[in-house]
């Protein structure tokens, strides 16, 4: 970790040049580029007394933020990701075979301190080194005499919540961290004064919660032209609090840590907090009615089309969106937010905080199948596909007469719903497998199954394949083994080695055939409404009493948690939980986890799900297992036969106590005898 020496003669007098290259160096993910004249040689004087050079020092700043749309070590866009998704229980990665496409070595429980060394995802130093610019930013903003007081403010709000955002990135990857003097040290301070511990998470919670408090004092509540999108505001302040005080209130935080026992900081205290605290519950649950209350059904609807499918839920239900499914269109309510139809983010008063300049556009092609040029790098295994409901609300273990899950058998027609089967529609063809007839909506938006359809509108028919739009995942299917096989540059990969692939974040112009439409413009999600409306539910679901937090009460209000939770339901056109339901703790708890699997699949969340629940230990120790996709086209059935996934040897999840946190790069504790490693490594 390096530290912010501050030298005097740069800051008290400020007469010596410094390269702003160097500070400025990362490539800007934010709306606005990086000016080639900010990299010429100027003095930090220079830059804060112009009102362009410092709002182009903050937009760098921005740029240490994560993409969440990508997932990729090596981003086109030059933008910070990390690998949530690939090392999820709810995803398989087929890639094992250099720095960037190491995701397997997570799973596999195969992550080293050393590992870092030469590793595209060691953001370590990335993170400290935007914190750093945020405190450079902080401590110097206010020389900038050529904007108004209430500029000034509004940039001090920005830089402090990224501040936040970067330290709450920080804890997510590696629990426990230091945290740095918000003030930049002395040149002159001794060398032992900079080796700085791990502070437990409580405290690191504590520090991250406090900024974003005071980032919503000083922000604006909404930007004033689209251009802006992707600035802070307050709401989007509000939506990290939420996340992070509800983590900070979950078991693995909140006393059920018993295997960290023995892991504590130079002064014996424990850097997982062993004692239970109903009071961070409540605080999770004021943090999110603090936004609730603000924004009470803001989901991103599309109003119904000629042919939006009728949805069996029952009829008191049926009332117009948000008291009911009625009037919206559920395919389209749910998918346009990620394949870049609904291509405004200022347009969707969903969202919170988005990434404009994001790498998800490219990162797609990983997504997709053989036959639209696509890599099929990920995969769903075979247990989460089949957690996905029947379209009246039951599981399919459950279904009833009226909305059948059939274990055998083909669909013996073509249907297309929420639009035109050549655009923006849905079509199911015939001779799909019935297992994937009637599911819910979310299924369809998400899960690319054994013959589904892609329009790929911008393909030129002159280059498709054999398999035309179609994605077929027979060994001898062009979206299969051997034609990976064909591609050795690849390693022959690049298949759906579990049956299934992702279709959520493709737009149904897409296409990475020669001539095609290679990146319909999508920005990467970080916060939206409909997690926060979870964790509102989640906090709430666990009161065993009224609690005041500042001026908010919240208590176990199980109307509330009732509404909040049939506005994500309703959506998607699936039936509400019941009374019965939400007066049952655990009953809410088993269909909260479910619900935020399905909804904010593949968007980085289920990671620290598992983790922060305690769940980790059960779901990732699963065999992975899929279709048998050795099967040829000559014998269709035997696709359907459910196997344990073994295309790879390292097509396995595996979890230990030392995953639960990544080891601190090897470098860093080499240079810090202060900082305590991970348990396990």
């Amino acid at each position: 970790m390096s530290l912010n020496i501050k030298n005097k003669k740069l800051t008290r007098h400020s007469t010596a040049a410094i390269i702003i290259g160097t500070l400025m160096a990362a490539s800007s993910c934010n709306y606005l580029d990086i000016q080639p004249y900010i990299t010429d040689l100027f003095t930090l004087d220079t830059v804060f007394a112009k009102k362009e050079y410092t709002e182009e020092y903050l937009n760098n700043v921005y740029s240490y933020l994560t993409d969440n749309g990508s997932y990729r070590g090596n981003p086109t866009s030059g933008c910070l990701t990390m690998p949530w998704t690939p090392i999820a229980d709810d995803c398989v990665s087929g890639y094992k075979r250099n720095n960037h496409h190491d995701y397997a070595k997570w799973s596999n429980n195969e992550l080293t301190p050393e590992y870092f060394a030469n590793n595209y995802f060691d953001r370590w130093d990335s993170f400290y080194e935007g914190i750093r610019r945020a405190n450079t930013f902080l401590q110097r903003v206010n020389e900038c005499q050529e904007v108004t007081p209430l500029q000034r403010q509004e940039w001090i709000g920005e830089a402090t919540f990224v501040k936040a955002c970067i330290y709450f990135e920080l804890m997510l990857a590696w629990g426990p961290i230091p945290i740095v003097p918000d003030v930049p040290v002395e040149f002159d301070t001794p060398i032992s004064a900079l080796q700085i511990e791990r502070s437990p998470w409580d405290e690191c919670s504590t520090y991250v919660e406090g900024l974003l408090r005071k980032a919503i004092e000083l922000l604006p509540d909404q930007i004033m032209d689209p251009s802006e999108t992707g600035r802070a505001t307050r709401n989007a302040a509000r939506a990290v609090l939420s996340r992070l005080t509800l983590y900070t209130a979950s078991p693995l935080f909140n006393g059920q840590n018993g295997e960290f026992a023995a892991w504590t900081n130079n002064a014996g205290k424990p850097y997982l907090n062993s004692e239970f605290s109903m009071d961070k519950w409540a605080n999770a649950a004021a943090a999110a009615k603090e936004l609730v209350d603000l924004k009470p059904s803001d989901l991103y609807v599309v109003q119904a089309k000629t042919n939006t499918p009728a949805v069996p839920v029952p009829a008191d239900e049926q009332a117009t969106w948000p008291d009911g499914v009625g009037g919206i269109d559920h395919f389209h309510s749910y998918k346009d937010m990620f394949d870049g139809e609904c291509s405004e983010a200022s347009e969707n008063i969903e969202l919170l905080f988005t990434r404009q300049r994001s790498d998800i556009s490219g990162y797609t092609q990983y997504y997709d199948p053989g036959m639209l040029d696509g890599w099929s790098g990920f995969y769903f295994p075979q247990r989460i596909v089949d957690l996905y409901y029947m379209a009246d609300g039951r599981d399919i273990k459950s279904s009833s007469a009226a909305c059948p899950y059939e274990s055998t058998g083909y669909t013996d027609r073509d249907s297309t719903w929420s639009g035109e089967r050549m655009t923006d529609g849905f079509t199911m063809l015939a001779n799909t497998r019935k297992w994937y007839a009637n599911r819910e909506i979310r299924f369809y938006a998400t899960v690319a199954y054994n013959n589904s359809f892609y329009p790929s509108t911008s393909a030129n028919p002159n280059n498709l394949y054999s398999d035309g739009k179609v994605a077929l995942y027979y060994a001898n299917s062009i979206s299969g083994r051997e034609a990976a096989a064909q591609r050795p540059s690849t390693g022959g990969e690049e298949y759906a080695m579990t049956g299934y692939l992702c279709r959520k974040f493709t737009h149904y112009e897409d296409a990475w055939l020669s001539g095609g439409s290679r990146r319909k413009y999508k920005y990467g999600i970080n916060y939206r409404m409909a997690e926060v409306y979870l964790n509102y539910v989640e906090a709430m679901n666990e009161l065993d009493g009224s609690y005041t937090v500042g001026n908010t009460t919240v208590f176990r209000d199980e109307t509330e948690m009732r509404r909040v939770f049939n506005l994500i339901r309703h959506r998607v056109g699936l039936p509400g939980i019941t009374a019965t339901d939400v007066s049952d703790k655990q009953r809410m708890r088993e269909l909260i986890e479910r619900e935020r699997l399905l909804e904010l699949m593949w968007e980085g969340r289920r990671y620290f799900d598992t983790r922060r629940n305690k769940k980790a230990m059960q779901y990732e120790n699963e065999p992975v297992m899929g279709l048998n996709v050795s099967a040829r086209t000559s014998n269709p059935d035997d696709l359907f036969t459910i196997i344990r996934a073994t295309e790879r040897n390292y097509l396995y999840k595996v979890f230990t106590t030392r995953q639960t946190f990544w080891p601190i790069p090897k470098h860093e504790i080499d240079k810090n005898q202060n900082l305590d490693q991970m348990l396990g490594y």
